[in-house]
């Protein structure tokens, strides 16, 4: 039977066609992940940009010259946790919900295992979970909390190729913040969970980077856990994923209210945290700022930074770098802000080439 041929158009459409469902074939190697499926109505994205945070992940993604935050289910962020089930990671709100009712099960900061040798598969259930909300994109960048050695960046990779993503640009969440400020040293300051954590950045390099800690002292959200146990009366165990979560959340609402209720386990009653306990747990380490930002500056070897960036508001952490003679600090307050900065920082050679 002769069938006409296919003229130039038709031909690209099937060629498209082709690539566009060729990639999500899932490797037998990669089975214990659940590879995501674009729909086929779904348009491929130039770019996403990805921060798996300690406790979120937010996005970003850019297609035809545009950059837009990625949304789950209406929401500008997600939970950044997987659930574990018979060798199958899922993410999102639905791993969080199955992580709450099975908490050996759930891994709330895959990243942190991923860089200290975790399986990259952990990972790869995230990138896939903001990956079914933007279509695959031509160029992906994830971002890291702190400056990632050979092999951590080796597992990441392979992250994203068990999630059928492209090979990543890796940055540091240090040198995404220091893009916008031009060329020069820069001081970065990102608020922790633990303590504040000073990096010093000219242009891709990292060039020293330090805690602020105060020997012997807790951490801030250990010692607002323990503030939280004793008035419960229950027993502060740093390693129940969901007491720290209830920490972070009670430390979010204390950066815009007074007092924040926090959760403990049955049968203990919930107990109050007050900012008074937040600045108390902050300030025997910010007491160290000035002398970490000498140390600092000795180790790279400058005399003086052009510029002092802060990632997330705090006041109390703005008031502690003014008082340390530094220049007045830029405050990203926005994480999709450094998000965007990252994505007009990409190479050109990131776009399709049917869309140049």
């Amino acid at each position: 039977m002769n069938r006409p041929a296919l003229n130039r158009s038709d031909q690209t459409n099937l060629a498209l066609a082709i690539y566009h469902y060729a990639w999500k074939i899932p490797d037998k190697e990669y089975r214990k992940v659940r590879p995501f499926g674009t729909l086929p109505d779904m348009p491929a994205t130039d770019l996403v940009v990805v921060d798996i945070a300690a406790w979120w992940v937010t996005a970003v993604f850019e297609s035809e010259g545009f950059d837009r935050p990625v949304l789950f289910d209406g929401r500008a962020r997600a939970p950044s946790g997987v659930f574990q089930l018979s060798g199958v990671y899922t993410a999102g709100t639905t791993a969080l919900t199955a992580g709450l009712a099975n908490p050996e099960s759930y891994r709330p900061d895959p990243m942190t295992l991923l860089r200290h040798g975790g399986p990259p598969a952990a990972v790869a259930a995230v990138l896939s979970h903001v990956a079914e909300r933007t279509g695959r994109p031509a160029a992906l960048t994830v971002v890291t909390a702190q400056e990632w050695d050979r092999p951590a960046r080796d597992r990441l990779e392979s992250a994203a190729t068990i999630a059928g993503l492209p090979r990543p640009r890796i940055v540091s969440t240090a040198v995404a913040a220091a893009a916008p400020t031009g060329p020069g040293v820069v001081l970065v300051c990102v608020a922790g969970a633990a303590w504040p954590e000073l990096t010093l950045v000219d242009g891709q390099r990292h060039l020293a980077a330090s805690a602020v800690r105060a020997p012997g002292a807790p951490a801030i959200d250990e010692a607002l856990l323990r503030v939280a146990a004793a008035r419960g009366g229950a027993e502060a165990d740093p390693d129940d994923w969901r007491l720290t979560r209830e920490v972070e959340r009670a430390r979010a609402t204390l950066g815009v209210q007074q007092r924040a209720a926090m959760l403990l386990p049955e049968p203990h009653q919930a107990v109050v945290l007050t900012r008074d306990d937040l600045t108390a747990a902050k300030a025997v380490h910010l007491d160290r700022l000035p002398d970490t930002v000498k140390l600092l500056l000795a180790d790279a070897g400058v005399d003086r930074v052009t510029a002092v960036v802060q990632v997330g508001e705090d006041a109390q952490v703005a008031t502690a770098l003014s008082d340390a003679g530094l220049v007045p600090a830029i405050t990203v307050r926005d994480p999709h802000a450094l998000l965007r900065g990252i994505a007009r920082t990409q190479p050109p050679s990131r776009r399709l080439w049917w869309r140049r």
